[in-house]
Formats: structure tokens, sequence, C-alpha cells
């Protein structure tokens, strides 16, 4: 007997109608089909969920349901079985209904035999072809996996999970390109983990392991709760460079976010309770290069963060240095701790240990009263270290502590703006990445309460990449009753966009600019349309760097209403009244 379409198969037919019952039995029966049969819906259920079914056919209307409540058990179940609906009341609401329930074909009673057979052998022909295409998908899907894994043997560290040293290579090499490309700015760190040999003796290599496995955790952002400073953004890279080292590749990053980005980092494995049985203390040593300042190709700058996380080690270790052109010819043996750089960093973690900070106050003048309008704050350090305050930016900066420096100085500002004159304003500067500092536009901030007393001056504002967000963090700080001045948006279609887009309550022009004007006409109706704008705009324009009667006189002229400068009153520890 030659074998039927249905080997292999096995059928469900329900029908309350014993002789079209038998029919489809003896029809299948003979095309090879297992078939099991009933003619209650209740028992074609229990059925159907005892044993496995290829195909269903079942009546439209049996003595105790609707043979579309069948089909609609038979979708919603794990199971790949077609349906078909055999009824001699046939509707077009009733066939809608079916192919709702994904109901493979719908027999009209009565069916010859002929036209039955042929329609069932093209359904089981589609049976198959479906499960043929899942099986494929299957293959498919487990030879992505393999191909994942082997992705992943290749790129990743088998220990932490990040990415493995050589792959970082490669992507190094890539992300320099698109900084190429782009004009982007691209920080690398170096990570060391402080004195790992000691600590293996102290708690054995599995410890070490979790150690390295720890600091990688803290670095995937998979350490633990929500409240771990360190995080890194979708487009940053670490991975880990061999040994106790790793590397951390921040693209779009200048000097200064990296090297704060570095010391959230130390900071956070610094405080991090390590569960071992024996107490230890893990603590990184980081340096930090940028490109292109530091280095315009894969080894070179490769070799500048080397260079500064040796330094980091040999000045003390548990320290973010970055990379210093005094560093490029040093003995590699020699004693970092006795360079410049390094003594400048030692310097400043005492100052913002001690709080060893004051501050310097330079008068603003109102230009038609010639009475003091605010206060300019400027920041002066005690160390015998830094000869002027910006040996002692620059050390934040290359720390990654400029936001820690700028929370202690705002600590003190608040309590000389209560010393302040009456009605007048204090001007606190503020580095760009201190804008990255949330505490800033917090409403508890100490600065808060005196907020209508406070201008905060933004340095280099035009710097930032984010254009976008420093408009919504000048925002938020207006909303809490702070005015904001630019110092950078002096002249020029860039400076009239960035005042359109910022809306700063004032900018800063230098008098040399207003100097040039005086022999220059079309200089001095640009200043001239540049003041009118701003007035306009309601920005007050302070014209500073004023140190003699005539660069005052230019600007009084040029109708400058805020002037600044030596020619007044130079910086000093106590609120000068009177110009």
């Amino acid at each position: 007997m030659a074998e039927g379409f249905g080997q292999g198969l096995r059928v469900l037919i329900v029908d309350d109608e014993q002789l079209v019952l038998n029919v489809l039995c003896q029809l299948l029966e003979r095309e090879g089909f297992k078939v099991v049969s009933c003619d209650r819906l209740t028992t074609a259920l229990e059925t159907y969920d005892s044993t496995r079914f290829d195909l269903v056919i079942a009546d439209m209307i049996l003595p105790d349901g609707n043979g579309l409540t069948l089909a609609q058990h038979v979708d919603e179940s794990p199971y790949d079985c077609e349906v078909a609906i055999i009824t001699g009341f046939a509707s077009v609401e009733s066939a809608t209904e079916a192919m709702h329930f994904r109901v493979a074909d719908y027999f009209i009673k009565p069916v010859k035999t002929n036209q039955l057979r042929e329609r069932l052998r093209r359904l089981v022909e589609h049976l198959r072809l479906k499960r043929q295409h899942n099986q494929l998908k299957e293959e498919l899907n487990d030879t992505n996996k393999a191909v994942e894994i082997l992705q992943a043997q290749a790129t990743r560290d088998p220990l932490t999970g990040l990415f493995n040293h050589a792959y970082f290579q490669d992507q190094l090499v890539n992300e320099i390109s698109r900084c190429k490309r782009y004009n982007h700015e691209l920080g690398l760190l170096f990570i060391d983990v402080d004195n790992f040999k000691e600590i293996n003796d102290s708690i054995g290599h599995q410890g070490g392991d979790l150690v390295l496995k720890t600091i990688a955790n803290i670095l995937k952002g998979t350490s633990r709760d929500v409240d771990v400073r360190f995080r890194l953004r979708d487009h940053d890279f670490a991975a880990r460079y061999g040994g106790d080292e790793f590397v951390l590749m921040l693209p779009e990053t200048d000097k200064t976010g990296s090297s704060i980005i570095a010391e959230r980092l130390r900071s956070e494995v610094e405080t991090f309770r390590l569960d071992t049985s024996v107490p230890i203390k893990v603590t990184l040593s980081i340096g930090v290069a940028a490109f292109p300042r530091d280095g315009g190709e894969r080894n070179g700058l490769i070799a500048a963060a080397d260079i500064a996380l040796y330094a980091a080690k040999r000045s003390g270790r548990n320290r973010v240095i970055s990379y210093s052109d005094d560093f490029a010819g040093a003995d590699p043996l020699g004693p970092w701790n006795n360079k410049k750089d390094v003594l400048h960093l030692d310097a400043l973690e005492r100052t913002l240990s001690e709080r060893s900070l004051h501050f310097a106050y330079q008068p603003i003048i109102d230009s038609k009263t010639n009475q003091v309008f605010g206060y300019e704050a400027l920041c002066r350090p005690d160390a015998n270290e830094f000869q002027n305050p910006l040996d002692l930016i620059t050390a934040a900066e290359r720390s990654g502590k400029i936001c820690e420096l700028g929370r202690i100085l705002r600590d003190i500002a608040v309590a000389k703006i209560k010393e302040m004159p009456p009605g007048c304003s204090l001007f606190i500067n503020l580095h760009p990445q201190e804008l990255n500092d949330a505490s800033l536009v917090e409403e508890d901030s100490v600065l808060a309460p005196m907020a209508d007393k406070v201008v905060f001056e933004i340095n280099n504002s035009r710097k930032i990449a984010d254009q976008s967000r420093l408009h919504k963090v000048l925002t938020r700080l207006r909303e809490r009753g702070y005015r904001i001045l630019l110092d950078d948006l002096c002249t020029g279609y860039m400076g009239l966009n960035s005042l359109s887009r910022l809306e700063p309550d004032f900018v800063k022009m230098d008098s040399s600019i207003l100097h040039a004007s005086k022999s220059d006409g079309r200089a001095s109706r640009l200043i001239k349309h540049y003041l009118d704008y701003t007035a306009g705009e309601n920005i007050t324009v302070i014209a500073s760097g004023i140190e003699t009667e005539q660069q005052r006189q230019i600007a009084v002229d040029l109708g400058c209403p805020l002037l600044q400068g030596y020619y007044f009153a130079k910086a000093g520890p106590e609120f000068v009244e009177n110009s």
C-alpha cells in the first residue's frame, strides 16, 4: 500500500454527526493519519491537552459549544498544530471569526471526498513546510549563538567579561580615525590596581580574581545599587589591558572631563566594601591622556597614558595624574615626586582637605553712577607651591578634582556674601566642567538661600561641545534664582548666535577690544551694534581690564553699562565700597 500524505501525523476530529465523523475517520486513516475522534467540545479540549496533535478538524456547531472555542484554545497553546473548521451553516461572520483564530481552512458541508482529500493534502504540505521553516530558524539561531560565543571568546576577557587587550587596540585605532574625521577629542585612562601582589598574598589568588571582577563590574555599571557615583556612557569603552591593569576609552571627552571621570572611578573603588574574609583596602592609580593633545596616533596616546599612570604610582598611588609634557623626558626610575606637577598635586590634596583657600574681591562699577554694582570673587590658594590661581586650577583639572574644588569655594563664598554691602551682587567663577556637578543645581545647595545675590561667571562656554545641555543647565540655574555671565561671547556671528540661544544676564568684553575700536571705524560700529543688541535683549555688558582713564572713557563713550579693572581697584580681601 502506498504511503498517504498523513504518514506520521496525528489528527483530532470533532463532530457530533456520526456519518460525517465516520467518513472523515476512514479518509484520514487511509492517508496514514493516526486518528482520534470525539463528538463534544469538552472532550475535545481535554483530549487536545493530553495528546500532541498535528491537525484538528472541528465542526463549527457542537452540542456543548462552538468549534471556534477549540480553535482559539489551539491557537493559544505552545504546540505547532493546524486547525480546519467544517460547518453546514456558513456565514461571512463565522468565516471572519475563524480567520481571527488563524484557522488554516474552512469547509462547508456537504464536501465532496476528492475535494476534501486534496485540500487536506495541501494543508498538510503547508504544515510540513512551516515546520521546516521553524527548524531552519532554530538552526540559524543556534548558529548565531555559536557565532556570538566565538566572537565573545575572541574579544572578551574570560575572567572579567570586559573587552580584551587585542580588541581594545583595534577599537582605539578606529576611534582615533573617527575623532580625526569629526574633529573630536578622546580621553584615554590607564588604570592599575595598587599593590595587587600584596592583595594576592593577603587573600589568595581567588580573592585577587574577586577584586578584578569587582572593579570590572564597577566599570560595567553592574556593581551594586543606583547610588554608585561612577557611570559610563553607552559609547564609552572599558577593557582589561592585562594582569591588574584596565583601560577606559572616553569618546568626545576632553582631558579635564576625562580626569573628572577618572577621579570618580578612583573614589568609588576606594570606598567600595569588598566582601572578603580578610579586610583589605583596594585603591587605583590612574593615568590620563587625551587625543590629539597628548598623542595623535595610537602608540603615542598609549605611551602618554602609560607615563601618566607611572607618575601616579611613583608619586604615592591612589591618585589620578594627567599626562604632562614635563614627563616626556623623565628618567623612568627617577623620583617622580620631585616633579613640579606632582608637587602641585600634593599641594592640591592638602588644600582641599584643609580648605586652605580664600577669595580676593574686585569691584564692578556702574559707569553712570560710579557706584559699586558688585564684586568678582577671585580664588586665592594659601599653599606656597601655587605661584598663582592658574596653578591651582590646572592641578585640579589634571587630577579630576575641579568639581570638588568648586564645591569648597562655594562653601567659602556663603559666609562672605553675608558681609557684602547691601544691594550688591557677587560674581562667582565656574569652570565649564562644574556644570556637570549635580550639586550645583540642587534646591538645597549652599548658595540656594541667597541665589538672588549670586551671578555665576562661566569661563570658556563656547568650548563646551554639548551646547543644548549647557542651555538646559543654565535654565535650571535661572529657575533657582541665579543670574548668568558668559565671558567669551564678545563679537561675531557665533557670539551673537550664542547670546540668542543661551540668554545670559551678563557678558564680558575685554578693554583691548574697546581700545582697538578707537582707531578702527568698522570695529567701533560693530561694538556699537553689539551693545545695542545686548541692551535690547536685557543683557548687561561688563567692560573688563580697565587700567587707564583713556580705557574707561572709551568704554563710557561706547555705552558699556558696567566697568571692571585695576583703574578702579585691585582685588583685595575686603569689599571696597567706593570707587
